[in-house]
């Protein structure tokens, strides 16, 4: 009896991957990439049954909230008809929308892998070609979280940041190892989540959130100004780890009233390896006093797309301090 063909459903957004230089300037642009992807990398067929569906095809920094839901419907609406799915995504924010699907994606039964390049397909030296070839491959395996596959590795989803607009591998995963390598076979180097119960589509998002970065002596006033004009929360990558100026008082008194008016300040660390640790430091305690709630080690994407989550899930903002170091899908150490 014949084995039966596993099944790979490939959602493509858009990104350098599917992409053409324009006639007038040569700038990369989105380019058609219709269902006949096989014709361009037939080493699929070998792998899997892949049926392809075109749900946006643009730059990946037009990418909203709303396409990110629109991918986790698509996904979840799928998820008994196949064994696995990759996302064919541009670079610039990848991070931001493994984050996202991994929050309303709860308990994950199957792998979502997202990928994409820093060469259009088309190219004679792409990285596009085992890039997908590699996600594909890893949508059949024993991945039950979304994970992002780049270069060899399959890092956490949300644990990821792009590193690098030149080497092909372009991202990383500082705070976390990466769940998996391919090379001559496949090696596993994390566990993947383990579902805790039935898998389901929950929550939704608000975009109504903004990241800032502090600078030596800069003023306060753009930071107060965010407390009256519809923002739900901010977040603030502050100095080592989560550090405000102590001396002067005027960021402080900034993060006050935001917390006054209802508006969340979550701290993230500007390093790569490091973690934001409030009772470090004068200034992180002053930060805390102030009323903002540290990141811990989570990316500036997490956070900020936890925040989304976490305000379009109706939180309070005293629930959203309270729920902000909880991890909801490994994005942060406990």
């Amino acid at each position: 009896m014949a084995t039966k063909r596993r099944r790979v459903l490939l959602l493509h957004t858009g990104g350098t991957l599917g992409m053409r230089p324009r006639e007038k300037d040569h700038a990369l642009a989105p380019d058609e990439l219709d269902a006949a992807l096989l014709e361009h990398v037939p080493e699929l067929e070998r792998l899997a049954d892949v049926e392809t569906r075109v749900l946006c095809n643009l730059d990946s920094t037009d990418l909203t909230p709303t396409h990110w839901m629109a991918l986790a419907r698509t996904i979840a609406e799928s998820m008994e008809r196949y064994d696995g799915f990759v996302v064919t995504h541009g670079t610039d924010t990848m991070p931001f929308t493994a984050s996202a699907l991994s929050y309303v994606l709860k308990n994950l039964p199957k792998p979502v892998i997202l990928t994409g390049s820093q060469r259009p397909l088309a190219d004679v030296r792409s990285d596009a070609r085992a890039n997908l070839v590699g996600a594909v491959d890893l949508a059949l395996r024993d991945v039950t979280e979304v994970g992002i596959y780049f270069g060899g590795k399959l890092l956490r989803g949300n644990r990821t940041t792009k590193t690098s607009s030149f080497a092909f591998g372009a991202f990383d995963s500082p705070g976390f190892p990466p769940l998996a390598e391919l090379g001559t076979g496949f090696r596993r180097l994390a566990p993947s989540l383990v579902p805790q119960g039935a898998f389901r589509l929950e929550g939704a998002f608000d975009p109504a959130v903004v990241a800032l970065r502090l600078l030596p002596g800069q003023p306060a006033q753009p930071l107060e100004l965010l407390a009256d004009c519809g923002v739900r929360a901010v977040v603030l990558q502050a100095f080592g780890t989560g550090n405000i100026p102590v001396e002067d008082d005027r960021i402080a008194r900034a993060i006050e009233a935001l917390a006054g008016a209802g508006v969340v300040v979550a701290i993230v660390c500007p390093s790569l390896h490091g973690q934001v640790d409030l009772d470090a430091y004068a200034g992180g305690r002053r930060a805390r006093a102030a009323g903002a709630v540290g990141a811990g080690d989570m990316t500036l994407e997490a956070c900020a797309t936890k925040l989304m989550y976490l305000i379009g899930s109706g939180a309070s903002p005293e629930e959203i301090r309270q729920r902000l170091p909880v991890p909801l899908a490994g994005e942060i150490t406990p």
